[in-house]
């Protein structure tokens, strides 16, 4: 297996850049590339200043990895990521403002929420487990709201932890559909052409990574073949395009009804950033959904 985890810095440039392109290639978009830009450039500062896994380097078991036992489900710490309740008050002071004005049809709830937070109504140990979807109510704000913001706020810490993780089992074997670091469901796919043992270049088409639609990490993947249910019959598997954009797409497999978007980067003098690519995609994913497929995890904007 390979995995590969972001560069800060980086991602960070190649968010920007990623956003000032897709706005003039797809006008209709920019709406939505405004409203979640600043949000996906937000967290990535916050996930450059996260402490990652604070906790000794993890043993792992190899064998039962091989067989699906995802590396969170070996830690010492109930199967999850490390607190990082401490952080989030921090981190609501930077991205809810953000969302305020990106999003302002929940401007009013995001502000309540903000104001719970400050004043300890809502803890911080309350807001990390709304974050990864237990109920935590705050008058005045929507289960959806919650639900949303809360995720928001402790992806950037989910995300860099994930980093140090991943680095835990880089080089072993992972045949799951599922993230071999948290075990969460792919909503994203990239194609790469990545160098094989430091001498060549894989042939057009490049190797297969899935996206984790919780904790951002990737894996290899086979190329033809249903995230979903595994399928691999190509009159059972379908590829949603639009003619102008040959390099975005989804793959649908008509056996369960599920699909996940696909970046084909292969031929890209250069790679937008996965979340920013899944942005402008929304049109194959609307497409998807009217043709009756389900995406094996969604999207925040999905829920908005």
């Amino acid at each position: 297996m390979q995995t590969t985890a972001v560069e800060t810095p980086a991602a960070l440039r190649n968010i920007e850049t990623a956003l000032s392109r897709a706005s003039t290639d797809i006008p209709a978009l920019t709406p939505l590339l405004t409203a979640f830009g600043p949000l996906l450039a937000a967290r990535a500062r916050l996930r450059e200043a996260a402490p990652g896994w604070t906790g000794p380097a993890l043993v792992i078991d190899a064998e039962r990895f091989g067989q699906g036992a995802f590396v969170l489900a070996q830690t010492e710490v109930g199967g999850g990521f490390e607190d990082m309740s401490a952080h989030l008050t921090g981190a609501a002071r930077t991205l809810l403002p953000i969302m305020e004005q990106s999003f302002p049809a929940i401007a009013a709830e995001l502000k309540l929420l903000g104001a719970a937070i400050a004043s300890g109504a809502l803890t911080p140990k309350a807001l990390a487990s709304a974050g990864f979807g237990d109920a935590a109510a705050v008058p005045g704000v929507s289960e959806q709201t919650m639900a949303f913001a809360a995720s928001e706020l402790v992806r950037p810490f989910v995300e860099r932890q994930a980093q140090d993780l991943a680095a835990q089992v880089k080089g072993l074997p992972w045949p799951q559909t599922c993230c071999p670091v948290c075990g969460g469901a792919p909503n994203m796919s990239v194609l790469r052409r990545v160098q094989e043992d430091g001498e060549f270049l894989q042939a057009h088409g490049g190797r297969r990574f899935l996206r984790c639609s919780s904790c951002s990490t990737e894996w290899t993947h086979k190329r033809v073949s249903c995230p979903g249910c595994g399928c691999e019959e190509p009159d059972e598997l379908l590829v949603l395009r639009d003619p102008a954009r040959v390099h975005e797409r989804a793959d649908a497999c008509k056996r369960c009804k599920a699909f996940v978007l696909c970046l084909d980067s292969g031929e890209l003098a250069e790679v937008p950033d996965p979340d920013v690519a899944a942005l402008t995609m929304l049109p194959l994913e609307i497409q998807a959904k009217q043709q009756g497929f389900a995406p094996l995890a969604e999207h925040p904007w999905s829920s908005l």
